[in-house]
């Protein structure tokens, strides 16, 4: 992802997500969110209330009509869940970081999703 891309992505999450969650677009470099950028199907096994929160944002994401059709793997740890996969544009990026965002028990979303952009 271009660091014009990041940041305009950054900038929509900030505008449109509410303020009780912190927003990670890229879990490099944040102690936090390490393990994000490490996701794997390892992470499956953990406690209970991990998986049952990965299970009720990827619930959230897939009854979605924008988002239905879309493949986004979600991985939690304490109240942190991580997006994964790709999606077509920057306004349907926005809409599934707020869906997650907005799912309680979501203390931090982080980003690991692509934006497709077309060549012209």
């Amino acid at each position: 992802m271009s660091k014009r891309t990041l940041i305009l992505v950054s900038l929509l999450a900030v505008m449109w997500l509410p303020m009780a969650c912190v927003i990670v677009v890229d879990g490099d470099g944040d102690m936090d969110a390490g393990w994000a950028s490490t996701w794997s199907e390892e992470h499956d096994d953990q406690v209970d209330a991990n998986k049952s929160l990965a299970r009720e944002v990827s619930r959230r994401l897939a009854s979605d009509p924008m988002l239905e059709d879309i493949d986004i793997e979600v991985a939690a740890k304490q109240g942190a869940v991580a997006l994964h996969g790709r999606v077509p544009d920057t306004a349907t990026l926005d809409h599934a970081l707020r869906i997650a965002a907005e799912t309680p028990g979501v203390e931090t979303v982080v980003s690991r999703l692509s934006v497709e952009v077309k060549a012209m």
